[in-house]
């Protein structure tokens, strides 16, 4: 391995596995991004990586140099971990942010260089004569992020490093963060369960859940085209909506039976389905791709009715949730957010000032070519909108 991760990593903590064989490479200067909910693996994949924690088997690299086994102080990483701004009480904020070159023996003049740069980038002048007990938990937060960033490592390792700042605060200092590993050009790996921060500042996303690692690559790839269900949920926002289907075809043209509605392909099966004819299946259905009828629609798009069952105002739009007459749909993994039975769900987007109320039913346009089709037994993806051989 010449860049910086795990290769083929296991590790059991009492008794219990909670990595599998998990191979996963940052490139130099890359900024990747771990995603994950709760209890997945994420924090355990960087605390191996920095030495915090003992691998069962399997390699560990840091800019392509074998580290297993070796303690912490050699690796020469920077971390971050969540609600873990050990900051000493004694020292003031400079002294915090400066103490790490401090140890190493740089020289002053360099160490007050730096701590002044990052200071400023993070807003943090004001505060560099306090000391922590003086502080916010949302100032100590930064000022840990300061510390780590202060440094030049050979790897950064944030794990949920804006876990204590406010909303404000955190699109913010990520586009800092973002902005200052990208301007040393050091490898960083970055933990963090909001899908929406991960995907704002990742070069590459990898998706762990129970410890495995899922699907790796570029935020586009795992909004547009997701491996399975667990992807397709946990990935987006507003969540993805689910529609369950039969794969039919009659004279030579393909559709989606979904309840009493046929949803047409207006062509024939695309090979990658055509293994599916007959089979249930899986829609998933993107916000973007959902309309309400009444605005209008294309030539190809079906109409769906349904009852809106949560309506959501955020200024610029509404987020509108709709129970589409169908039957019910089971996928696999009910700990995700698309797992157990429900019935089918559709969301969409409303301007801002319409009228559209809870316990509605409203009518929507639907165009099945652009939905997400899976394994309704396995969750893996079958095909996705974009692929060829329609």
């Amino acid at each position: 391995m010449t860049g910086t991760g795990l290769d083929r990593v296991t590790v059991v903590r009492d008794g219990r596995p909670v990595l599998h064989d998990v191979t996963l490479q940052a490139a130099d200067g890359e900024l990747l991004v771990v995603l994950g909910s709760s209890g997945s693996g994420k924090s355990t994949l960087l605390r191996a990586i920095a030495g915090l924690e003992q691998v069962s088997s399997g390699d560990v690299f840091i800019r392509g140099r074998r580290v297993t086994g070796s303690p912490p102080g050699p690796r020469r990483v920077a971390m971050v971990f969540e609600g873990a701004a050990q900051l000493i009480p004694f020292l003031d904020v400079s002294r915090n942010l400066g103490w790490g070159l401090e140890i190493q023996g740089r020289p002053r003049p360099e160490v007050e260089e730096r701590v002044g740069t990052r200071a400023r980038q993070l807003r943090l002048s004001r505060l560099l004569s306090r000391r922590p007990g003086q502080l916010s938990g949302g100032e100590r937060g930064l000022v840990g992020i300061g510390h780590a960033l202060v440094q030049v490592p050979d790897a950064f390792l944030l794990d949920e490093p804006l876990a204590d700042l406010d909303a404000q605060q955190r699109a913010d200092v990520r586009r800092q963060v973002a902005q200052v590993v990208r301007s040393l050009g050091v490898t960083t790996f970055y933990v963090t369960h909001d899908q929406a921060e991960g995907l704002a500042v990742a070069d590459r996303v990898a998706l762990i859940h129970q410890g495995r690692l899922v699907q790796v690559g570029r935020p586009r790839d795992l909004y547009e085209r997701p491996v399975n269900l667990q992807v397709a949920g946990f990935v987006g926002a507003p969540p993805i909506g689910l529609l369950p289907g039969r794969l039919v075809v009659a004279g030579g043209q393909a559709g989606f039976e979904v309840g009493t509605r046929t949803l047409p392909l207006w062509g024939p099966v695309p090979p990658p389905l055509q293994a599916s004819v007959g089979r249930e299946l899986v829609l998933g259905l993107r916000a973007e791709d959902v309309r309400d009828a009444a605005a209008g629609h294309g030539p190809d798009a079906v109409a769906l009715d349904g009852l809106v069952t949560q309506v959501e105002y955020s200024g610029r739009q509404n987020v509108v949730t709709v129970a589409v007459d169908a039957p019910l749909v089971t996928v696999p993994d009910a700990d995700l957010p698309l797992g157990g039975s429900s019935g089918a769900t559709l969301r969409t987007f409303f301007p801002p000032r319409a009228a559209v109320r809870l316990g509605e039913r409203i009518r929507l346009a639907v165009e099945v070519a652009r939905a997400h089709v899976f394994d309704v037994a396995t969750g893996e993806a079958l095909w996705h909108p974009d692929d060829s051989g329609r």
